[in-house]
């Protein structure tokens, strides 16, 4: 049970499924910062009328809850950026 010392050991770095997702905003994003100001531990930053999520993050999804225009999603980012506005 040696992973269960590395876990909290900040020192180490566990690998977990998952763990490189996060949350990012697609083009439908119209910077409005509503994820910004509702984001309940403040990780949310707006960087060039964009957020940007800081870790740690809760994981609470609040943000694409109030997200005006259902821009946001959860995974690895597309490796071109985000995805085009559906116009």
């Amino acid at each position: 049970m040696s992973w269960i010392k590395d876990f909290f050991n900040p020192k180490k770095k566990i690998r977990i499924p998952g763990m490189e997702d996060n949350f990012y905003a697609t083009g439908e994003c119209d910077g409005c910062g509503e994820c910004f100001r509702k984001c309940p531990s403040g990780h949310i930053k707006m960087i060039e009328g964009r957020p940007d999520w800081g870790k740690p993050c809760l994981m609470c999804a609040q943000c694409g809850t109030v997200c005006p225009k259902n821009a946001i999603r959860f995974g690895k980012k597309p490796e071109n950026g985000s995805p085009e506005r559906s116009e």
